[in-house]
């Protein structure tokens, strides 16, 4: 298989570089300190694998990720290896078509482990993170489920950034009905402002922002 790592450190790239090309099963590692040139010389050649931070100066990991998916064949996976991460960028990462999520702490023998995981076409979530993405997911779920569906149309309008008039336009609601399901998801999520509601949705994966 033929690996593509993209980070700006140069003495980890270069490190991983070696002990992949240890590997019987790796054919070729290239590394790139930058999304673009990693574009412009990997888009008529995309490598079996991206592994890629999520910080990096100018095109950042996020929108290098969205780009990959937009522009390069499905079959290319793609390994997300970060020092971020919270719940809410794993979350991003994944829905976004990242095949694996691991943290920089992750043990070499663990990293090679996720390589073949994903190349047989698997998902594969590290194991430092693991267990903080269950239990958030166990923990949405329940804050979901209180939710009506309105509620929930309510929570991603106003997540979006529209005020009440917008809302209660494009639902064909009244100011007042919308206003009443606007204090009860705050009430049922236990925010006492809009930005709190905001933060909180984002937080929990309830409200995931358009890629722009």
């Amino acid at each position: 298989m033929n690996i593509s790592l993209v980070d700006e450190h140069l003495l980890l790239t270069d490190a991983l570089q070696n002990l992949l090309l240890m590997i019987p099963e790796v054919n070729h590692v290239d590394t790139f300190t930058d999304g673009k040139d990693f574009l412009n010389e990997k888009s008529t050649s995309p490598p079996n694998i991206l592994v890629m931070d999520l910080m990096l100066n100018g095109l950042n990991g996020l929108e290098l990720l969205d780009i990959c998916r937009a522009t390069l064949p499905r079959e290319m996976k793609i390994i997300v290896l970060s020092t971020i991460t919270d719940v809410q960028t794993i979350k991003h990462t994944i829905r976004r078509g990242a095949n694996s999520f691991l943290s920089k702490s992750t043990p070499y023998e663990e990293f090679k482990e996720s390589i073949f995981q994903v190349n047989s076409g698997r998902q594969y979530i590290g194991k430092a993170v693991r267990d903080n993405l269950i239990n958030s997911v166990f923990t949405d779920e329940q804050v979901v489920m209180h939710l009506s569906p309105r509620e929930k149309e309510v929570l991603q309008k106003v997540c979006g950034g529209h005020t009440i008039k917008e809302i209660a336009y494009e639902l064909k609601l009244s100011a007042h009905t919308v206003q009443y399901y606007h204090r009860s998801v705050m009430d049922k999520l236990k925010v006492r402002r809009t930005t709190d509601l905001i933060v909180y949705a984002m937080q929990h994966g309830l409200y995931i922002p358009e890629a722009r």
